[in-house]
Parts: structure tokens; sequence; C-alpha cells
């Protein structure tokens, strides 16, 4: 019996490792005009720059994108 729970918790390990390898930040930028920008990264830093860089691609001069929200 802990043959068989070494290996599941061994395959549970394996199958797990690149899962959360490939969790990626999801955030979201908005402009008071309406306009939007997305972003994902596996980094927060990144994601709030393309969803920034994409929400100013939108909006017109003189108005801010600001992030509303990151997960």
């Amino acid at each position: 019996m802990m043959k068989y729970a070494l290996a599941a918790a061994l395959a549970v390990a394996t199958l797990a490792a690149p899962l959360a390898a490939q969790a990626r930040v999801y955030c979201i930028a908005r402009s008071p005009t309406g306009s939007y920008g997305y972003g994902y990264s596996p980094y927060l830093a990144t994601a709030r720059a393309i969803a920034l860089n994409q929400c100013a691609i939108r909006t017109p001069r003189n108005r801010v994108c600001r992030i509303t929200s990151c997960r």
C-alpha cells in the first residue's frame, strides 16, 4: 500500500510542476474614455506594462490609462 501512495504522490508532483510553470498574470487597464488594454505574462510588471501600452494605443491624447485589476 505504501508503494502505491508513494507512486501516486510522485505522479502528482510530476504533473503539477509544468502547470505551476505556466501560471500567468492577467491585467486590465482602462481609461476614462472607455478605452482598455489587456496584458498577459508570467511576471506582474510585464503584464501591467503590456496592458498599459495596449490601452494607450486606443486612448486619445491627454488621457491616462490606469490598471484596474490584475490576477
